[in-house]
């Protein structure tokens, strides 16, 4: 009997260990590759993204992408590089965006698709607009919120399969 649970376990294992790389990838503390991090990670129109580069050489350098034109970089306080806060433009379309960053020594590097612009921009504080369908966030989180639900089902029917093996009393 204890065969098909511990398979039934294994697979649970299996499912909640493919979720957490998506959880963790799209969370919204910001994503970065290389040297460029970009928080957060998904935004909505008329917001400030924060770009942060970590490297000497690139303190006083600029930031440009398409959803907010060019940007200087601030030198970071501990001399590790740079870090610019722009607002993404009012009239951008939605989509994932890259960022070039170029160096005060001349260098330049892009993160593609460095950040996400969704629908839903803030109208007059009343929170955000309606959308026009589920955002790649939306599914994401939909998703996970279902893997979820069947992971706590498998193990709260674990938990009940063995009981039906001790005598009454």
């Amino acid at each position: 009997m204890r065969t098909p649970r511990a398979r039934t376990a294994a697979a649970a294992c299996v499912l909640l260990a493919l979720s957490a790389p998506s959880a963790a990838a799209n969370s919204g503390t910001g994503t970065g590759t290389g040297n460029i991090v970009v928080a957060p990670a998904v935004t909505t129109r008329d917001e400030p993204v924060t770009v942060t580069v970590h490297a000497a050489s690139c303190r006083t350098g600029s930031a440009s992408s398409p959803a907010f034109g060019e940007t200087r970089l601030t030198p970071q306080s501990d001399g590790a590089g740079g870090h610019a806060t722009p607002a993404v433009a009012r009239d951008v379309a939605p989509g994932s965006y890259d960022i070039t960053v170029t160096c005060e020594d001349g260098r330049s590097v892009t993160r593609t698709a460095a950040f996400t612009v969704i629908n839903g921009a803030v109208r007059g504080g009343d929170g955000p607009a309606p959308s026009e369908g589920a955002s790649t966030a939306d599914l994401v989180i939909g998703g996970l919120m279902v893997a979820s639900a069947l992971i706590g089902g498998v193990v709260l029917w674990l938990r009940g399969e063995g009981r039906e093996d001790l005598p009454a009393g």
